[in-house]
């Protein structure tokens, strides 16, 4: 099959942001873009939980979502490459047609992009992190609104949603050095955010679980990752997952 550049370009976009999220999760700790906010850290030293790597909470969810330090934020990891796999996979048996939409392709290459422009421009990879998963979200409902729904949109789901968890962790990084948030807070109103938009975002797209399936497996990481140092926090986990649980069962039934 002789592929049209607007084929290759797909291709391009998804690979380059496979690529990027697993050279992001490959980097060493000292290499992390690290926001370091006045104060001291959530327990003052490093923590450990299920034989996870240390945990720095000054970079906190950003650090722990785009560098898994366990093994269920590390397989998160594993599922969203394979879904980019999976969705070029999908995209290549249906000769890439219709073609992908705009806003998702941009909404791929700004998540390729915000890790690698945060440690020097916090505000701007926000910015960038914000796009990503707004844009693969916007780019699904606007097939669903089309009524032309596609397999591919499973696997962008699982990946709209692990984007989301990642933006929402440089919000929350940038907030605690901006505002000299605790860590402890900072995750909170985190894991807050992330159970109100997530809900949201559910709701409208209906019956693609996956979306929700990401924010509570990246939850479950979180939880675990957190139960040696802030109970707090690993509880607030549980109550979002409980909080997706509903609205998966409200979808779905």
């Amino acid at each position: 099959m002789k592929l049209k550049r607007d084929a290759w370009f797909q291709i391009g976009t998804v690979l380059f942001f496979a690529v990027s999220a697993l050279a992001v999760a490959m980097r060493r700790n000292h290499e992390m873009p690290v926001w370091n906010a006045p104060g001291d850290m959530l327990s003052g030293r490093y923590g450990r939980s299920m034989n996870s790597a240390p945990i720095l909470w000054d970079e906190h969810l950003i650090g722990i979502i785009q560098n898994p330090v366990n093994w269920a934020l590390t397989s998160l990891l594993v599922a969203v490459i394979a879904s980019s796999v999976l969705y070029l996979a999908l995209r290549w048996r249906s000769n890439f047609s219709p073609p992908m939409p705009l806003l998702t392709m941009l909404g791929l290459i700004a998540s390729g992009i915000w890790p690698w422009v945060a440690p020097t421009s916090p505000a701007a990879a926000l910015v960038i992190a914000t796009l990503a998963p707004v844009g693969v979200v916007a780019g699904i409902l606007q097939r669903r609104r089309s009524q032309h729904r596609e397999p591919g949109d499973w696997p962008l789901g699982l990946i709209a949603g692990w984007l989301t968890m990642g933006g929402i962790g440089a919000a929350s990084g940038l907030a605690q050095m901006e505002l000299s948030l605790r860590p402890e807070l900072a995750a909170l109103a985190g894991l807050l955010a992330a159970s109100l938009i997530g809900a949201r975002v559910q709701l409208e797209l209906g019956s693609n679980v996956t979306y929700a399936a990401a924010i509570i497996w990246a939850m479950l990481g979180i939880a675990a990752a957190s139960l040696a140092v802030s109970m707090t926090v690993a509880t607030a986990c549980v109550l979002g997952i409980a909080t997706m649980a509903v609205v998966l069962v409200r979808v779905t039934t």
